[in-house]
């Protein structure tokens, strides 16, 4: 039997494995298949952009005796039965809003704003400020739409506006947590710290650790060189130099710390 065929076949091909007893028991995803079979194409479909390339090729031209009555490979180069790319303007202004700010993905999403209780379509976008929804780039997308379509602005005025009605909002924000988190530290509240500054703790432990240990590793290379200096210079012929020359070049040859 030839198991080389198309993945439509499976269902097919399965049953007369498990009729012959090639497949002893049914796979999981049997019953639901056969009572849910896919759809298939029995015939492929040229897009109806492409009918003006295909009319231009379907028209005979003489080459002698003969006529052109199919397509040539290098015809169907023209990407006839391919599908068709899917293109949204949402999709345009959200690439250039993270574009711009790219922080904003860094910004937590909750499971909930995946329902579909809250839709984008059923808010009123003739403000910014929802109430059902958290202020977030896609805010400046539904805001750019609803001012293209009712205010008749073009894309780059919407989406400018937009933007800077989402800055506002958002210092708005800022600045009401910060006074309530001052409010609460006065009356006792006490918070922990922050990732951010986590992270920066944690660097500034490994920077420590690494300077003494560069400090170690400086000293142990100075006592290398002197020593190398010591046996070159052990010469009878000369000269040793005086003590005070030797106590200028040791203050002169101060061990600098390792630049952060």
């Amino acid at each position: 039997m030839n198991t080389s065929k198309g993945a439509s076949d499976v269902l097919k091909r399965t049953s007369d494995f498990l009729r012959s007893g090639l497949v002893k028991e049914q796979p999981a995803w049997y019953k639901p298949v056969a009572y849910h079979p896919p759809k298939q194409a029995q015939h492929k479909i040229i897009r109806p952009e492409k009918f003006s390339k295909l009319k231009k090729l379907s028209v005979p031209s003489r080459s002698g005796n003969l006529y052109k009555t199919r397509l040539t490979p290098y015809d169907l180069k023209l990407d006839l039965l391919k599908p068709q790319n899917l293109k949204f303007l949402e999709d345009k202004i959200r690439n250039v809003f993270y574009q711009q700010h790219p922080w904003e993905l860094a910004d937590p999403k909750s499971l909930i704003e995946n329902e579909h209780i809250i839709d984008n379509k059923n808010q009123n976008w003739s403000h910014m400020r929802q109430l059902t929804k958290k202020l977030d780039g896609e805010s400046v997308v539904q805001r750019t739409l609803y001012l293209m379509q009712n205010e008749k602005l073009n894309l780059v005025q919407a989406y400018e506006k937009a933007k800077y009605e989402y800055y506002r909002l958002k210092i708005e924000e800022e600045t009401e947590m910060n006074v309530t988190r001052e409010e609460h530290e006065m009356f006792g509240a006490v918070y922990d710290k922050t990732i951010v500054e986590q992270g920066f703790d944690k660097e500034t432990e490994v920077i420590k650790k690494w300077k003494v240990r560069a400090l170690e590793e400086t000293q142990v290379l100075e006592a290398r060189l002197s020593n190398m200096s010591s046996d070159l210079g052990g010469e009878e012929d000369l000269q040793a130099p005086d003590e005070d020359t030797l106590f200028n070049d040791l203050e002169d040859a101060e061990i600098g710390e390792p630049t952060q």
